[in-house]
């Protein structure tokens, strides 16, 4: 039988890291300075950059899953917790049904933010255009709140995340002109792929 795969220090960060960036999207959602780091993705696309590349398949869909379980579940108690602070004695409660379909987003998002977040930092086609998907999903992300006025700190972030992904993506100057020519399908493609988590939730819960 083959040996069982041991935890490792990358994916405890995954835990961590889904815990923090939950913890910090629910303490922006009662921060007006912050607020718009609590309704975009960036927070999440930026974890994922962060602990997933470099793994191999499965292992890189189940660290994404595990990062954005976590964060589902810090973000959803996180505003319970915040709530309580900001509003003592009033009553609040988790919507359960609500944190059951954001897992279920975690649990299908995980899969393909596996795959898609992996390969970034190879040099060879799929991690370049792995590359260029995930700035596209930062790039996608700016256009489906292109509407809202998100201020300096959205803008901040969202460069940020920006820089972590071509750091950790590009490895010669070669690979970062394909990864350019690679940008504007693939930030067609992030728009999408961002935009559809809210609109199955309007679908599913009105």
């Amino acid at each position: 039988m083959p040996e069982p795969r041991r935890i490792t220090m990358s994916d405890a960060a995954a835990l961590l890291g889904g815990l923090a960036t939950g913890a910090l999207g629910a303490y922006a959602y009662y921060s007006p300075a912050l607020r718009p780091l609590a309704h975009a993705f960036t927070l999440w696309i930026a974890l994922l950059a962060a602990v997933v590349p470099g793994a191999r398949d499965g292992r890189a869909i189940l660290r994404a899953a595990v990062a954005l379980a976590a964060a589902v579940v810090a973000f959803y108690y996180g505003k319970d917790v915040m709530y309580g602070i900001r509003y003592p004695g009033m009553p609040y409660s988790v919507n359960l049904e609500q944190l059951a379909l954001w897992l279920v987003l975690a649990a299908l998002a995980g899969t393909a933010a596996g795959l898609v977040f992996g390969p970034i930092g190879r040099e060879d086609v799929r991690g370049t255009v792995s590359t260029a998907l995930a700035a596209g999903l930062l790039i996608g992300e700016v256009v489906r709140r292109s509407d809202r006025a998100d201020g300096v700190v959205f803008t901040v972030a969202t460069l940020l995340a920006l820089a972590l992904v071509l750091a950790r993506g590009i490895r010669s100057r070669r690979q970062a002109v394909r990864v350019a020519a690679w940008l504007v399908p693939m930030a067609l493609a992030g728009f999408l792929l961002v935009s559809g988590p809210d609109v199955l939730e309007q679908l599913l819960l009105g």
